[in-house]
C-alpha cells in the first residue's frame, strides 16, 4: 500500500496567540465595495416627437452622454408639486351664437330673393310705365327785378298722362320749383309751391295748375347774382326759366298696390317773352312741351 504524502502526515505547527501563519499572511484581501450610481431621474417628455424622453447625465459622471428612453412616461403629478389633472388634447367647439347668426343671414338672403322674385312677377304681369308730363301753358306776371325786393308770379299748367293699362296712378304730392336758367344749386330757386294731388285712371290724362309767387315771406331770398343775371336778360325782352317738380306717386290695382315712388320732373328752356316794359309775359307754345322724367 502506498504511504500518504508527507505533508499530510506531518502535524501542523501550533500557532499561539498573536502569531499568524504563513497562509494567513498570503491570503488576498477582499476588494473594497464599489459605490453604486444613483438611479436616473426621469423628466417629462420634451416638445417634439411624442413619447421621446432624454434623461440628464448621472450627477457623478458629468461627461456621460444623455441617456435616451423612448416612450418614457411622464412623472406623476406629485412630481410637479401639485395635483393638476392630466392635460387633454384641446377640442375646438363652435360658439353657440355662430348658428344663430348663420340663421339670420340665411333668412335675410331668402327674403331678398323672394322680394326680387315677387317684383319680377309683378313687372311681368302689370308692366308699370312711367307717367308722362308736359307743359301746356307757362306765364309770368308782376315781374320786377329793379326794386329792392325781387317779385314775380308764375302760372304753370301741365298735363299728366298715365300710360298703364292695369295700374291707376295716385299722385299724392307734387312740388314745383322755379329756377332761372343759369341757376347752379338746388337751393337757388326763385319760388316754390305744391300742386293739388290728383288721381289718374288707366290710359287717361289730367291737367294740373298752380301759381308760384316770389317775394312772399315764406319764400326764400333770391341770391343777388341771380337777380343781376335776370336783370341783364330782361333788357333783351325775354327771360328763360326752368320748372322742376318732385312727384310722389303710388300705382294701384284691384287687390294690389305698389310702394310709393319718387319721380323728378324737369321742364327746361321755358323762354318767356315780355310785353314791352311791363312785367307780364308768357311762353309761346304751339304744342305741349314734353318734360323729362327721372326715376
Amino acid at each position: 500500500m502506498p504511504s500518504p504524502p508527507e505533508e499530510e502526515t506531518q502535524p501542523k505547527p501550533d500557532t499561539g496567540p498573536g502569531q499568524t501563519s504563513e497562509r494567513d499572511t498570503n491570503q488576498p484581501q477582499p476588494p473594497p465595495p464599489q459605490s453604486q450610481p444613483p438611479p436616473p431621474q426621469t423628466y417629462p417628455p420634451v416638445m417634439g416627437y411624442p413619447g421621446y424622453h432624454q434623461a440628464p447625465p448621472y450627477p457623478n459622471y458629468p461627461n456621460a452622454p444623455y441617456q435616451q428612453y423612448p416612450y418614457a412616461q411622464a412623472p406623476p403629478a406629485s412630481y410637479y408639486g401639485s395635483s393638476y389633472p392630466a392635460q387633454q388634447n384641446p377640442v375646438y367647439q363652435r360658439p353657440a351664437t355662430s348658428g344663430f347668426v348663420r340663421g339670420i343671414f340665411t333668412g335675410l338672403i331668402v327674403i331678398v330673393v323672394l322680394l326680387c322674385i315677387s317684383t319680377t312677377i309683378t313687372w311681368l304681369i302689370f308692366r308699370p310705365q312711367i307717367p308722362l308730363f308736359s307743359v301746356n301753358n307757362f306765364s309770368v306776371s308782376n315781374f320786377n327785378v329793379t326794386g329792392p325786393v325781387f317779385s314775380a308770379q308764375w302760372t304753370a299748367n301741365l298735363t299728366i298722362e298715365n300710360q298703364n293699362t292695369k295700374l291707376k296712378g295716385y299722385f299724392d304730392r307734387i312740388q314745383g320749383l322755379i329756377y332761372h336758367q343759369n341757376a347752379v344749386g338746388e337751393d337757388d330757386f326763385l319760388a316754390t309751391a305744391f300742386f293739388p294731388p290728383v288721381f289718374v285712371e288707366t290710359k287717361k290724362s289730367v291737367v294740373i295748375g298752380e301759381t308760384l309767387t316770389a317775394g312772399d315771406k315764406e319764400q326764400p331770398k333770391v341770391p343777388s347774382w341771380v337777380g343781376e343775371e335776370m336783370k341783364k336778360e330782361r333788357e333783351t325782352g325775354t327771360v328763360t326759366f326752368n320748372l322742376r317738380m318732385a312727384v310722389w306717386v303710388t300705382f294701384k290695382t284691384d287687390g294690389w298696390a305698389a310702394r310709393e315712388r319718387g319721380l323728378k320732373v324737369f321742364c327746361g328752356k321755358l323762354k318767356v317773352g315780355f310785353e314791352g316794359n311791363s312785367g307780364n309775359g308768357a311762353v309761346l307754345l304751339p304744342k305741349p312741351l314734353p318734360c323729362v322724367v327721372y326715376v
